[in-house]
């Protein structure tokens, strides 16, 4: 996982890197991955190339951290109420995290488009699949370790092809063939239908509940507020 530095050695530094990561952002949102280029950040945040090079290493690594910061941003700003341990933890994060796309149609849509691109580095397609379903793969690992898993379930695979249905999603909802007010409700199908297929036992009974009441209300799972902090997204 992308380790982003948080300390200094100058405010200058410090404003210089958040000059570049908020124009890296903008280029992205502007012309996705096939218009990017190292030349056109350095002339946009005023640094030389090598400057960039010798911070970030390239140019997948530089959009990597510039999308990882926003994401880290909003998580650590967001105190759930629910356990993450948990399937309604689960969906609880996946709901309010995702709700952010539905402000950001533009950059949402490009981040989806780098992650299918074929010209995306192997590097910046795992911190994107990361990004998606890290605290998927982690609740299976869980819910493994009591037994309510399937033998059968690789979990690397599963978490992958949910990865691949959610930024499909994305996809779909920002060029307008998924309706706003159905995206999120779809968003959490995908969730518990790879949870009714892979899981056992108390978590598929669990599952198939949530997914039950939601088909015959036609309303999202409903979870006690979080509590969250203003988010200063870095710019």
């Amino acid at each position: 996982m992308l380790k982003i530095k948080t300390t200094y050695d100058s405010v200058t530094m410090a404003e210089r890197r958040q000059r570049i990561l908020y124009e890296v952002r903008k280029l992205v949102n502007e012309e996705g991955l096939e218009g990017f280029s190292m030349r056109e950040i350095s002339k946009r945040a005023n640094v030389a190339p090598k400057t960039l090079y010798n911070a970030f290493g390239d140019r997948d690594r530089l959009i990597g951290c510039a999308i990882r910061e926003v994401y880290d941003a909003v998580r650590q700003n967001v105190q759930f109420r629910t356990s993450d341990r948990t399937l309604e933890g689960l969906l609880d994060r996946a709901i309010v995290l995702n709700r952010g796309n539905l402000k950001a149609r533009n950059y949402a849509q490009a981040v989806a488009t780098i992650y299918f691109s074929p010209s995306t580095n192997p590097y910046l397609r795992s911190l994107l699949q990361e990004m998606a379903v890290g605290n998927t793969r982690e609740w299976l690992e869980d819910v493994r370790a009591k037994g309510g898993l399937h033998d059968w379930v690789n979990i690397d695979h599963l978490t992958r092809h949910m990865a691949n249905m959610e930024y499909g999603l994305i996809l779909e909802w920002a060029t307008s063939s998924v309706k706003d007010s159905d995206y999120l409700f779809h968003f959490v199908e995908i969730i518990l239908f790879s949870a009714l297929a892979a899981t056992r036992g108390e978590v598929r009974e669990t599952a198939n509940s949530i997914l039950t009441k939601m088909v015959a209300t036609g309303e999202l799972p409903k979870f006690e507020n979080p509590i969250i902090r203003p988010i200063d997204v870095p710019k």
